[in-house]
């Protein structure tokens, strides 16, 4: 499902300011599997992340994702992408406060062309999924942090992606909303999806649905 080849990444124009964040990674990902992303701040995991999801492009090095090397592609191509292929999760949610959970969850699908009920069915499936769906009509400035988190998740699912990225999931969350989380997860990986989560909570370590955790120390991979 993933394969990269030889990524590095090279910030700024040059000079002193330039700085590589990612040396010369090389794994693969098979369908299906959950794999955890290990580093501290600052490792390049995040980097490597978003490269992964095509909102960055790479310095050098080939990407496959789903039979499709992205590596190159020009940003309206990528968007599209994404659109069809990739669920993100971030450490910051990214959600619209002064929106709904349900209008929140809609955006990705609003480019699309679907219509309004498409769109609200495919809503309604994600917010099942993500046990959020009595909350569709809140307002999310009003949701408690395992709830914002829930319409995060629903948000990700709501294009049906193969793929699914979390960055730093559960940062923001107490210990009773992160295993909520991780139930999540083990639903979603039930369903087939292929998640990679970049993190440094140790509490993934020993998680059963974990397929491998690769090890990022200074923008390489330790033990591939």
């Amino acid at each position: 499902m993933i394969v990269l080849q030889g990524v590095n990444k090279i910030h700024g124009p040059g000079g002193p300011a330039q700085f590589q964040s990612l040396f010369d990674i090389g794994f693969e990902v098979k369908a299906g599997e959950l794999v955890v992303l290990k580093g501290v701040s600052g490792s390049g995991k995040s980097t490597l992340l978003s490269i992964i999801g095509a909102l960055q492009k790479p310095t050098s090095g080939e990407i496959e994702v789903d039979g499709r090397r992205i590596a190159k592609l020009p940003d309206l191509h990528a968007s599209a992408f994404r659109a069809k292929t990739i669920g993100f999760i971030f450490q910051a949610l990214n959600l619209f406060e002064e929106f709904n959970v349900a209008e929140n969850v809609a955006l990705p699908l609003i480019p699309t062309g679907m219509s309004q009920k498409e769109i609200d069915g495919e809503v309604d499936r994600a917010m099942k999924v993500a046990n959020i769906q009595h909350k569709a009509t809140r307002s999310v400035r009003d949701l408690s942090g395992g709830e914002k988190q829930r319409a995060a998740i629903a948000r990700a699912l709501v294009n049906d992606p193969k793929i699914i990225l979390c960055d730093e999931p559960t940062a923001n969350l107490d210990r009773a909303n992160a295993e909520v989380f991780i139930s999540i997860l083990g639903e979603l990986k039930s369903l087939g999806k292929t998640i990679l989560i970049a993190t440094h909570d140790p509490m993934f370590e020993d998680l059963g649905l974990v397929d491998r955790v690769l090890s990022i120390e200074a923008g390489r991979v330790v033990d591939p």
